[in-house]
């Protein structure tokens, strides 16, 4: 098609109106010229009057039709606008069981794309009757809870459940399960956190033993529970939907995953220097160093424990320094002097996005930079986990505590109790930038 003919097919005349009254004013104009100025031709009068009068016209139809009128390419198709208005948009993960029958997704797909979604991943997890589809969508703002679930059931689906997502979510499984592999053996991240990256939003509860109704290593719908490589067992819940095998299957790699790690890749070790010049050696601790840690804490005195622990501490063997050891409930780190002896213990307790910072040295070691060293690894071990908010409690009579905690960017928040200080640091990116 001709530009002139797409002109015609979508009724834009323009063009042609000018074409024609520019004719018009030239034959006007050519025929004052061969009759002379003076003969007042009745022929140039008209000519002249219809090209200028043809001209107004089609000038006011341009400047009508200039901002509503589509632009055109050469070869008469629209252009791809360059800019798309933003619309804001909420990332949100869908579950649903869905009964396994042809168009089941077209069905699906067609009631969120009512509603402005954008399905960014979709993972179908076949069960006994049928199949739970897991969904990752951007929706405009606008869209509710209630909007995701009523569109799902109206498409077919049950057992919904939707909840907000993390960017990180977008992730392709396979991408997802081999970032989280890498984080594992290099220690920046831990078995439950895995757990929920990989699963989503989940539940995750240690205990010491299984619970008598759900055995290690087995799963129901609604929970699972998995052998601890460090001590204890996880049982996992996900209040309102289901696990699928699929899910169990790979719950169960990332723990094997997690046991061949520490059972083959060495704790990994790191020299730091005291602001006395002293060379300490910072390792990872786990169950397996109980012993150890049970002699350190038999040569801290009393008092150091009393300010440690705000009680006389845990003694020898008890159940109280084995949750200290257990890597699903936090990291300690043991400093080694230059004889190779424990002059001091760092702790780092959390759960999720909150974590808890406590010291503890050798007597004959304190005032020496070991607790400023300890602080400094477990800053950045909670930096490293993504934890935001980190926190510490102490004696208000505590002052060498006081400035091992300013010396680690801690600030006093209160007193929660009387003679208690309360320490607290935000880890956010943008607390961390400025």
């Amino acid at each position: 098609m001709t530009p002139s003919e797409h002109r015609r097919a979508h009724g834009d005349w323009t063009c042609e109106i000018i074409e024609l009254a520019a004719l018009f004013l030239v034959a006007g104009a050519a025929n004052l010229i061969v009759t002379g100025v003076r003969s007042h031709s009745a022929a140039t009068l008209v000519l002249m009057s219809l090209g200028a009068a043809l001209l107004v016209a089609g000038a006011a139809r341009w400047w009508s039709r200039r901002g509503t009128a589509p632009m055109t390419t050469e070869d008469g198709a629209e252009p791809v606008p360059s800019e798309v208005a933003f619309v804001p948009q909420n990332l949100w993960r869908l579950r649903a069981r869905v009964t396994d029958t042809p168009g089941r997704l077209a069905k699906l797909a067609g009631a969120l794309a009512a509603l402005g979604g954008d399905i960014r991943t979709m993972q179908v997890h076949p069960v006994a009757d049928g199949a739970v589809d897991e969904v990752l969508l951007h929706v405009p703002t606008r869209i509710r809870h209630a909007d995701l679930v009523a569109a799902v059931e109206s498409a077919g689906g049950y057992d919904v459940t939707a909840s907000r997502a993390d960017v990180r979510e977008l992730d392709d499984v396979p991408t997802r399960t081999a970032n989280l592999a890498d984080d594992l053996v290099n220690g920046r991240t831990d078995l439950v956190r895995s757990l929920r990256s990989l699963l989503g939003h989940v539940d995750v509860r240690w205990q010491e033993e299984p619970e008598p109704s759900l055995e290690s290593g087995v799963f129901t719908e609604t929970a699972m529970c998995l052998a601890e490589p460090g001590g204890g067992f996880l049982v996992l819940t996900r209040p309102g939907g289901a696990f699928t095998p699929a899910e169990f299957a790979r719950s169960r790699a990332m723990v094997e995953l997690v046991t061949s790690c520490r059972a083959r890749v060495r704790p990994i070790e790191r020299i730091a220097t005291t602001s006395g010049k002293i060379e300490l050696t910072l390792r990872p601790a786990d169950r397996a160093d109980l012993a150890l840690v049970a002699e350190f804490h038999e040569r801290c005195s009393s008092a150091a424990r009393f300010r440690r622990y705000f009680s006389p501490g845990p003694a020898p063997g008890e159940r109280g320094l084995r949750l200290l050891l257990t890597p699903a409930l936090g990291r300690s780190t043991l400093a080694f002097g230059p004889q190779g002896e424990v002059v001091g213990m760092g702790n780092l307790m959390y759960d999720g996005d909150s974590g808890e910072l406590a010291l503890l040295v050798r007597d004959d070691w304190q005032r020496r930079g070991v607790g400023a060293v300890l602080a400094q690894q477990i800053v950045e071990q909670a930096t490293e986990l993504g934890i935001r908010t980190l926190t510490a409690h102490t004696h208000v009579d505590n002052t060498a505590i006081s400035r091992t905690l300013r010396g680690a960017g801690m600030k006093l928040v209160g007193a929660p109790e009387p003679g208690e200080w309360s320490w607290s640091r935000d880890l956010t990116p943008l607390a961390r930038a400025e």
